[in-house]
């Protein structure tokens, strides 16, 4: 009866780890995900204060981009 016993609280024991394991875990992974949105602000902040490239780049990149594009170039 005491084997049966002692065997049920180990399990019992080896269960509620368990679940503080994964418990530890997923508040990690929270964190982490916190984290990353909270870089993926500042770095948007960051990119809406440089005010973007001026036309002229955009121009020049669109017309080497059509360079590479055009089906003769392949």
């Amino acid at each position: 009866m005491r084997a049966y016993l002692s065997g049920i609280v180990a399990a019992l024991v080896a269960l509620g780890a368990a679940l503080l394991y994964a418990k530890g875990r997923k508040d990690a992974d929270d964190a982490n995900v916190i984290e990353d949105y909270n870089e993926y602000i500042s770095t948007r902040k960051r990119m809406d204060k440089s005010g973007g490239p001026s036309d002229g780049d955009v121009q020049r990149w669109l017309h080497e981009r059509g360079k590479y594009k055009r089906p003769g170039n392949l």
